[in-house]
């Protein structure tokens, strides 16, 4: 069996599985640089795992972090007031169906950008944008439900009088869709919320 470990990493707290080099050992709590889907990044071994010999598609623990590590992840967490300011700046000079709610600079210098939004769409224009008027190598991750995924789901909710389709049916039973009670509502809602408001926004 090839060893790998569950690593809990970036600032919404992901957990992922990634493959660590034959012989290597990690325990809890070990600070070690994964290369995850959106870049290499700081992450915290949470239990050791095992996957199949033939297991693809897994990224990689490179190895454990080290003092210059968490300097370049100072270096760039001090930067990311600046890099907010300058997406946000392209944002309201555009008409992008997103809102961007906030940055994550990586330690490989690519900027991660969580946004409210549809998760599929054509940001090609959008990274150029930012490559050019802000010098940054971005990479989307939205946050919540797809509104595409979901919106069939919504429409539906117009009958009922407690608000989200995606909730429990009758009497407002418990919500299907990962909505915390702390929140006060469900990302699908405010998803599907904020791409009306952009759509009518534009036709006007």
């Amino acid at each position: 069996m090839t060893h790998a470990y569950l690593v809990r990493y970036g600032v919404m707290r992901h957990v992922g599985r990634f493959v660590a080099d034959p012989g290597a050992a990690y325990r809890r709590g070990d600070a070690v640089i994964v290369h995850s889907r959106r870049g290499m990044e700081l992450g915290e071994v949470l239990i050791e795992s095992e996957v199949a010999p033939d297991a693809v598609g897994i990224a990689p623990l490179l190895r454990p972090a080290s003092s210059e590590d968490f300097s370049r992840a100072k270096i760039a967490a001090s930067d990311r007031d600046r890099r907010l300011a300058e997406c946000e700046r392209i944002f309201r000079d555009g008409e992008w169906p997103m809102e961007l709610i906030d940055v994550e600079p990586l330690l490989d210098d690519r900027t991660v950008l969580h946004y409210l939004g549809p998760h599929r769409l054509d940001a090609t224009g959008l990274f150029q944008l930012l490559r050019d008027r802000c010098g940054l190598n971005v990479v989307l991750e939205p946050v919540g439900l797809d509104v595409e995924d979901d919106e069939e789901a919504h429409d539906h909710a117009d009958d009922h009088d407690h608000g989200c389709g995606s909730c429990g049916t009758g009497g407002g039973g418990g919500c299907r869709t990962g909505c915390g009670s702390e929140s006060g509502g469900c990302s699908g809602c405010a998803v599907k919320d904020l791409v009306q408001s952009k759509r009518a926004l534009a036709a006007t």
